[in-house]
């Protein structure tokens, strides 16, 4: 995180901006690092949430924190932004009008190409560096829609929401509603053959995994009666007839550690 908020100047090259660091539950040292970086900086501010959920957090912000602005840039604290990234978004924004958000496009990892060229193609957010117009918070805000609680993968859903123009449904043909910023990048540190990179593999597969059979379910619902149908925590939308039509995906090593979420998504129903 303080990589992070050290790289923000470049990010911004010159332009002004405020901070809202979101520490939504971590077992860390962040919210004592982010406190004592933002004593030293005015424009940091520091909102440390009882729950540990993301979706939430995006909710706190979305709702409650976030002021008027023309652009709003969400990233993870864990990523670096490339120098003028924050601009590269608004750029985005200037040639195509009709957005709601603007991606960001990778620097790291083994698929970074691969990933590229999909967010091109597809036109989707990764939830790492992204940025949303001001209008589209404003809908979000007046329509009061928001993410379920609990769920997995808010920039997924959230491109699903800009895709079919804030409707739901099963008429995703609005791409132009997602920019691609061709000058804004992030960069993380990859995963080494370690036994700490190792245990963050693990449970990265098993939230891969949670968010995987999340949304087998909770599309098929938003596809059939739109936004509406979102739930308020993704918990609502395992019943027992929803989670007896999941199986496990037979590729490894998704397989193993799916028939594990699904055992849990199980012993949730029979309670």
């Amino acid at each position: 995180m303080p990589r992070c908020l050290a790289a923000l100047d470049g990010a911004a090259a010159g332009g002004d901006y405020v901070v809202h660091v979101l520490e939504n539950g971590s077992r860390d040292e962040t919210a004592r690092v982010a406190r004592a970086i933002a004593a030293a900086d005015p424009r940091i501010r520091v909102h440390e949430l009882a729950l540990a959920d993301k979706s939430n957090a995006w909710n706190e912000y979305a709702h409650r924190i976030a002021g008027e602005a023309d652009m709003h840039v969400f990233i993870d604290g864990d990523i670096q932004p490339s120098r003028a990234a924050f601009k590269s978004l608004a750029f985005a924004f200037e040639g195509s009008p009709r957005a709601y958000a603007a991606a960001a496009l990778p620097t790291a990892g083994r698929s970074r190409k691969a990933w590229a060229a999909r967010l091109f193609r597809e036109h989707y957010l990764s939830g790492n560096l992204y940025a949303i117009s001001g209008k589209a918070l404003s809908i979000f805000r007046e329509r009061n829609i928001r993410l379920p609680v609990g769920s997995v993968g808010e920039d997924g859903l959230l491109s699903y929401v800009f895709v079919t123009d804030f409707k739901g449904g099963t008429d995703d043909t609005h791409r132009d509603r997602i920019a691609v910023a061709a000058g804004a990048f992030f960069e993380f540190d990859p995963l080494g053959a370690n036994f700490r990179d190792l245990a963050i593999y693990r449970r990265r597969l098993k939230r891969y995994s949670k968010r995987y059979f999340q949304n087998e379910i909770l599309y098929a619902l938003l596809k059939e009666k739109g936004l509406a149908a979102l739930p308020d925590r993704i918990s609502e939308i395992y019943t027992a007839e929803n989670v007896a039509r999941l199986a496990p995906r037979f590729e490894l090593p998704n397989y193993f550690v799916d028939r594990e979420t699904l055992r849990g998504l199980k012993s949730l129903t029979a309670r």
